[in-house]
């Protein structure tokens, strides 16, 4: 088969990276216009046959090297195409390249949306094609990490919340009692959200983005329905109400354990009943000092307090946790349990398929740097999904290895990649 390049309406570029199992939210039109803000520029490409059937697309970040009068060109995520259409693909490829030498660009970089095994001779026909395979490293070596944990979205709402760990299980509905709710939040909140960050980022030690950024990001891939911020909150009132029914429930089978003790004569069940008497006290004594602790919280915030927040994403079938943050205060409330949940049954609700949580190490080692990463991430029922990683189609050979070898301008600028 031949196939040309086609020029096509925004639209229509966005309804197939949609629905292609090749599509990602960073091939979308809608994130070329976010990159727009921190000095990218982009075009879209596609190609199809000679009677307009669309085959392949992709959308090119380009970005310029300071102080020289050439880009890099990438494509996150990219081509969006069938890749055991070879014809396809080289189509894509020589569509890329008249654009990316026009923009005087080094390299065409591209890191599709596939898995390591899904086409085992992938390397050989990638490499057939002129693209240079940059290597199997760790989940973070690459613009985009090498290895992500997703969670699937198919199955009914039970079947998901079956398939979490038992203790996120738990921590989800101990949420709940503790009156924290979740809600998806306006644009105006998204300063609230930014203040989490700011307060995670000094937490963690990691760098952040500032309120512009994301409210770049949320007008971009709001208005498609493709970006949604949820908040969780302390609803003290909730909380306390909760309380007091644990309470009022204890002490009604206190009373009926009482009761029972008067009667009973047999030993095996008297030791039973003072068994649960002991396990009843217990627990009314732990409600009333969560009573206690809550009345202080109520007098502090009577108004309750944001816990935490995430962004939610949206490409089609998929859906993406790309950005959370947290409080400090109230962590044992377990808020981001709550709004990890919540923000699935969003996504599941809005016809996504898979979740993803984003990256990870790659290694399942309890030593590892990132293995308190890989054991919040693992814990939703999720799979750890290896790509395939980076290919590079060189146009500047020289200036290419000066990129790979260390040049320092380069070097910064190959860092700026990442989303």
């Amino acid at each position: 088969m031949t196939y040309q390049q086609l020029e096509i309406e925004q639209a229509q570029f966005e309804q197939f990276v949609k629905t292609h199992p090749k599509g990602d939210l960073l091939q979308l039109p809608a994130w070329g216009s976010v990159k727009a803000a921190t000095g990218w520029t982009h075009e879209r490409i596609a190609v199809g046959t000679s009677t307009g059937q669309l085959v392949g697309v992709a959308l090119l970040l380009f970005k310029k090297v300071p102080k020289l009068p050439f880009t890099l060109c990438y494509a996150p995520r990219g081509f969006v195409v069938d890749y055991t259409d070879q014809a396809a693909v080289a189509a894509l490829r020589d569509a890329a390249i008249r654009v990316a030498k026009k923009r005087k660009a080094i390299t065409i970089k591209l890191d599709p949306n596939v898995d390591r095994t899904e086409y085992p001779n992938l390397l050989q026909e990638m490499k057939e094609l002129g693209f240079k395979h940059n290597g199997f490293g760790g989940g973070f070596d690459y613009a985009q990490p090498r290895f992500t944990m997703e969670t699937s979205l198919e199955g009914s709402e039970k079947e998901i919340f079956d398939r979490f760990h038992s203790k996120f299980r738990y921590n989800v509905r101990l949420a709940e009692r503790k009156g924290i709710i979740c809600y998806e939040a306006s644009r105006d909140e998204l300063k609230t959200f930014a203040n989490l960050m700011v307060e995670t980022g000094e937490r963690d030690g990691f760098s952040i983005r500032g309120l512009d950024y994301f409210e770049n990001l949320y007008d971009h891939l709001r208005p498609t329905g493709d970006a949604a911020l949820f908040l969780t909150k302390l609803d003290v009132v909730r909380a306390l109400e909760n309380t007091e029914a644990a309470l009022l429930q204890a002490d009604k089978e206190l009373t009926k354990i009482h009761r029972q003790l008067e009667k009973e004569t047999v030993e095996k069940k008297i030791n039973s009943l003072n068994n649960r008497l002991e396990q009843t006290t217990a627990q009314i004594e732990k409600a009333e000092k969560s009573k206690t602790e809550l009345m202080a919280i109520a007098a502090k915030h009577p108004n309750g307090v944001i816990l935490s927040g995430g962004l939610l994403t949206l490409a089609g079938r998929r859906s993406y946790y790309l950005y959370g943050a947290s409080s400090n205060e109230y962590r044992e409330f377990m808020p981001n349990h709550l709004m990890q949940w919540t923000m699935m049954r969003h996504a599941k609700a809005h016809g996504a398929i898979s979740y993803d949580f984003g990256g990870v190490s790659g290694s399942t080692d309890p030593d590892d740097h990132y293995a308190g990463l890989y054991a919040f991430k693992s814990g939703w029922g999720s799979e750890m999904i290896e790509k395939i990683g980076e290919f590079d189609y060189v146009l500047n050979k020289p200036l290419y290895l000066l990129l790979e070898t260390g040049l320092p301008i380069l070097q910064k600028l190959r860092k700026k990649l990442r989303r």
